[in-house]
């Protein structure tokens, strides 16, 4: 009888083990909140051994933190663009063509993240409460990078004096991350929500033009809505 020859162990990669591990531990966060994510119930779905999830995380609040902070990267990365891309960007010779790419990033990045918040809308409120308990929510990289693009327009040519950049952030992060509730209960498939979603990111870009933009960039924002956000 031929001997049998004992397979090799399959080596596993820690970064895929991971990156498993958090998106089971995800994908419970955003049915059962904190109170029902454990390291087991994470290990069962995620398909893998109970020991090996304890060996990346052994207590239940360090899952919970790094789900969090995985969330925030996974959301930098939907909505921001990288920075090779911004390096592409040719800069804008005159205040015409800075203001028209000031207004054209502008809806680019709301409508991303009003697509990306109607399509996770429990992650989306799960971070959005996580961040606005922290002690330090400077400490968030989404957050980060959100402030510091607001930071960077309103030190530029095209804002109001005297803008308070952090009310202004938690502001329209509250608001991009509760609008999907009131999308969930009147919408009705994709199309639906589509449509919301440009109705929200035309919106941000009003309340902008009437609150942050300088007055003398009203007409040119005011065309831009009317070319890429028509009215039905």
């Amino acid at each position: 009888m031929p001997r049998e020859i004992p397979r090799p162990k399959r080596r596993r990669n820690p970064q895929k083990t991971r990156a498993a591990i958090l998106e089971a531990a995800k994908t419970i966060l955003a049915q059962d909140g904190q109170e029902g994510l454990s390291v087991s119930a994470v290990a069962k779905l995620a398909g893998i051994n109970r020991g090996t999830a304890y060996q990346y995380f052994e207590q239940r609040e360090d899952l919970v933190r790094a789900t969090l902070d995985w969330v925030s990267s996974q959301l930098l990365k939907a909505v921001f663009p990288t920075a090779a891309e911004e390096a592409r960007r040719t800069p804008a010779a005159t205040r015409g063509q800075r203001l028209t790419n000031v207004i054209s990033s502008m809806a680019e990045f709301n409508l991303q993240l009003a697509d990306f918040a109607i399509d996770n809308p429990e992650i989306g409120r799960i971070w959005l409460f996580d961040l606005l308990s922290r002690d330090n929510p400077r400490e968030d990289v989404f957050f980060q990078r959100f402030e510091l693009s607001l930071q960077e327009l309103i030190e530029g040519d095209a804002a109001e004096p005297d803008i308070d950049v952090e009310v202004i952030s938690v502001l329209m992060l509250s608001g991009f991350f509760l609008w999907p509730v009131w999308v969930g209960a009147h919408a009705r498939g994709k199309r639906a929500r589509t449509q919301m979603a440009r109705r929200f990111a035309s919106e941000i870009l009003r309340l902008n033009m009437h609150g942050v933009i300088h007055a003398d960039s009203h007409a040119l924002l005011q065309s831009y809505l009317r070319d890429k956000f028509p009215r039905n």
